[in-house]
């Protein structure tokens, strides 16, 4: 069975920074407006979606030609809300549909982190995903810690980071910690409740943790990285990967080579879901479909991909020929960009790059509701566990794909008919326990004296 992952940011265009102009484009107006939210993610429960993915960023992007006045000028992901504060709303609108919510490991303590996840896991009766990042550029850096911290450093913090979260998650509160006995007095029982004393490299926690333990304990644990540092990371912690792939045969490497470290690692690969990129134009018609897939063709600025692309590789594109190839260089940002077009069967000019990452380097699928239901049943069997849906258009396009293209899934055999209310986010994906698999860190570190 597939997963569907709506992606989304609190910002007036996700996918398609350009949108903001289009008419049948309604978050442009709608992501400062809470009935906005709460309209879309019952559509999406109702239509039959696993969960919503909020990206998020920290800075005013400055790389593209030194200076902020390109991002502003595009809105480049700016201006950008944070969604933490919006998924209490979202909980309390719906009861199936999982939320993912992106926090950056370089910027929160992880003692506040933890208690503000605890919190939401809680409201959403264990429904949260919690999408672990290292954050990229300089200003934001800058603007929250002061220096920058190099890449594989970043993914060095991170790893003790979670080790925190893990224990005060998993390790401060035993499971029958809380006694609420009237006769005695005591509403928890302080044996039961413990430091955990941490001592790093990075990181000097005592505890205990804030909150009782929550339905899940440790938030489902998604991650995005790709380059060779990100993927031990992945390796390690996550249990959802959300990747991007221009190829099947792309995505198929790097499933073997994610599987081949999961293992590597101690860890179950069963235990870790492979959640590849997609942007479907889907239609009941094969012309309709293209006709929406040209007008967002059509409303794309080349430069708005070159400020993405910039941004997001913390490099600054405009210093190159615009036909001129796009090279395999060595950038500190977010490396499964780059090699998205590297390791691509095309050769990618500059230009070209550009205008794809205006839109992002995912694989397009524009068709009827039974070509593309075709194409996604040959990412499945080169190893996609479902897909995070990128929409140019929302809600638009997140109602298609509902309308159209999952009751063509469910008539296959390749989606849930119905889902209970009631599920935790991971058990829903894994069909297991609402706690970490056995072979997870965070239940290693776990284990109480």
């Amino acid at each position: 069975m597939f997963d569907l992952i709506a992606y989304t940011n609190c910002s007036h265009s996700p996918v398609v920074e350009d949108a903001w102009q289009m008419p049948s484009h309604g978050q442009a107006d709608g992501y400062t407006d809470l009935g906005f939210w709460t309209d879309l993610a019952t559509r999406l429960e109702r239509g039959g979606f696993t969960a919503l993915f909020f990206a998020d960023a920290y800075n005013v992007a400055n790389q593209y030609r030194g200076r902020i006045d390109p991002t502003v000028r595009r809105g480049e992901q700016f201006p950008e809300n944070d969604p933490l504060p919006l998924l209490s709303a979202l909980a309390g609108a719906t009861d199936r549909l999982g939320l993912v919510a992106t926090a950056s490991t370089s910027f929160y303590p992880p003692y506040l982190l933890a208690k503000k996840l605890s919190t939401i896991d809680d409201l959403t009766d264990g429904r949260l995903g919690w999408n672990v990042v290292t954050s990229v550029g300089d200003l934001e850096f800058e603007n929250v810690v002061g220096d920058y911290i190099d890449h594989d450093e970043r993914y060095d913090r991170a790893d003790e980071y979670l080790e925190v979260c893990y224990k005060l998650w998993e390790r401060s509160w035993a499971a029958d910690a809380v006694r609420r006995d009237e006769e005695t007095g005591t509403y928890a029982d302080p044996d039961r409740v413990s430091f955990v004393d941490h001592e790093g490299d990075y990181f000097d926690v005592p505890g205990p943790h804030m909150c009782a333990p929550t339905p899940q304990r440790t938030p489902v644990v998604f991650q995005a990285g790709q380059s060779d540092r990100g993927r031990a990371f992945a390796a390690q912690h996550a249990e959802a990967t959300f990747s991007f792939h221009l190829s099947r045969a792309g995505f198929e490497s790097y499933v073997e080579d994610l599987t081949e470290r999961a293992v590597a690692a101690g860890r179950d690969p069963d235990a870790l879901n492979v959640y590849p990129a997609i942007t479907p134009y889907v239609a009941p018609t094969e012309t309709e479909a293209r006709e929406c897939y040209e007008r967002v063709l059509d409303g794309i600025d080349p430069e708005t991909g070159l400020v993405r692309l910039s941004n997001h590789l913390n490099h600054d594109y405009s210093q190159y020929d615009l036909d001129s190839p796009l090279e395999d260089i060595e950038v500190d940002g977010i490396r499964g960009v780059l090699n998205a077009f590297v390791d691509d069967d095309q050769t990618w000019t500059v230009r070209e790059a550009a205008i794809r990452y205006a839109r992002y380097p995912t694989v397009e699928l524009v068709g009827t509701p039974s070509t593309v239901a075709d194409e996604l049943e040959k990412w499945g069997e080169a190893g996609a566990d479902g897909f995070v849906v990128m929409a140019p258009l929302v809600p638009r396009q997140f109602v298609d794909v509902a309308d159209y293209l999952i009751p063509e899934l469910r008539e296959r055999g390749l989606y849930p008919e119905t889902v209970e209310p009631g599920q935790t986010l991971r058990e829903r994906l894994f069909g297991g326990d609402a706690t970490v698999a056995d072979t997870h860190p965070a239940a290693t570190v776990g284990e109480r004296d």
